[in-house]
């Protein structure tokens, strides 16, 4: 091998050198992780959503009393914070609780992750504290332990994404649930079509407090990225200019997550390019590879002429 193509072997491998990106530096990141629709919000608070928390801590207030609060009927589309507002509800009513060595139980449970009556159920009784084993056991065991931990005190049992239960089974177990004494129940869909589906009966019994949470604000929006960015970029990499427009589609859109799904996309884009900063380009690919709406691309161009003085 020559010297001049061993120089310049060299070079190439120097420009290739993997060592930075095996651990983990980057000129843009501090920690993406931020960034995943997965990851609770920074500052753990259901921002933008002020009156819909307050709206449903109202609603189970009663609970916290020894009773059984309103139900509630949670619905919005996919990206709108409904899990997080219930979650937040649920986790100060459990601290109230302990506070004051309530005796109340508060559940959550995924109905899109256990599918079925059976297994929502068997979530319900393992949240109680109690050990059940994942299968062997019939819902009417289920029930009667259900029934013998609970007693009189109340609880108060959030299902998410009840629609995969409605579209097995119209009532049964809901039904069965709010039957029982100091029931509060949260049931949460992306469609208010959802309540129309349950049998009049149900609808009689249940008589819930419908509560819908509309797409962020541009404003909001902004609000709930920025903490994102604070954290998972370094400092200096997203103008503000770049995050209002983030936040303006992610309104737009109607989902936050689109929001994050863009940052994410751009940095990644800026670190390949070795930048240290986000420019219009990164946000204009990761729009192509998230495959968001023309009218982001739109109002890129938009702010590009201005900033040209055209």
């Amino acid at each position: 091998m020559s010297e001049l193509t061993q120089t310049r072997n060299e070079r190439e491998r120097a420009a290739l050198n993997l060592e930075p990106y095996f651990r983990g530096e980057s000129k843009i990141f501090r920690d993406k992780s931020w960034l995943q629709p997965s990851s609770d919000p920074p500052s753990r608070l259901p921002l933008g959503r002020d009156r819909e928390v307050k709206a449903l801590a109202s609603s189970i207030s009663d609970a916290l009393q020894g009773g059984a609060g309103r139900n509630v009927f949670m619905f919005g589309k996919p990206g709108t914070g409904k899990t997080l507002c219930v979650h937040y509800v649920l986790d100060e009513a459990r601290r109230y609780a302990e506070e004051r060595s309530l005796a109340v139980f508060t559940v959550y449970v995924n109905a899109g992750r256990t599918r079925s009556p059976y297994y929502t159920m068997l979530e319900i009784v393992r949240a109680m504290g109690v050990a059940v084993p994942a299968s062997g056991w019939q819902m009417a065991r289920l029930k009667q332990v259900f029934e013998k931990t609970k007693g009189d005190k109340p609880i108060i049992t959030a299902v998410d994404e009840v629609d995969a239960l409605l579209l097995k089974q119209r009532e049964p177990l809901i039904y069965y649930l709010n039957r029982q004494p100091n029931v509060t129940l949260i049931l949460v869909s992306n469609r208010f079509e959802d309540t129309a589906t349950l049998p009049e009966r149900a609808l009689s019994t249940l008589q819930p407090r419908l509560l819908m949470l509309e797409a962020y604000t541009a404003e909001e929006a902004k609000a709930i990225l920025a903490e994102r960015v604070e954290k998972a970029f370094r400092p200096g990499v997203l103008s503000e200019d770049l995050l209002n427009l983030v936040a303006e589609v992610s309104s737009k859109t109607g989902d936050i997550r689109d929001g994050f799904h863009i940052l994410l996309s751009a940095g990644l884009q800026a670190e390949r390019d070795g930048c240290s900063k986000l420019e219009p380009r990164h946000l204009e690919a990761a729009v192509k590879s998230e495959t968001i709406i023309d009218w982001f691309k739109e109002r890129l161009e938009r702010a590009r002429r201005l900033k040209r003085g055209f």
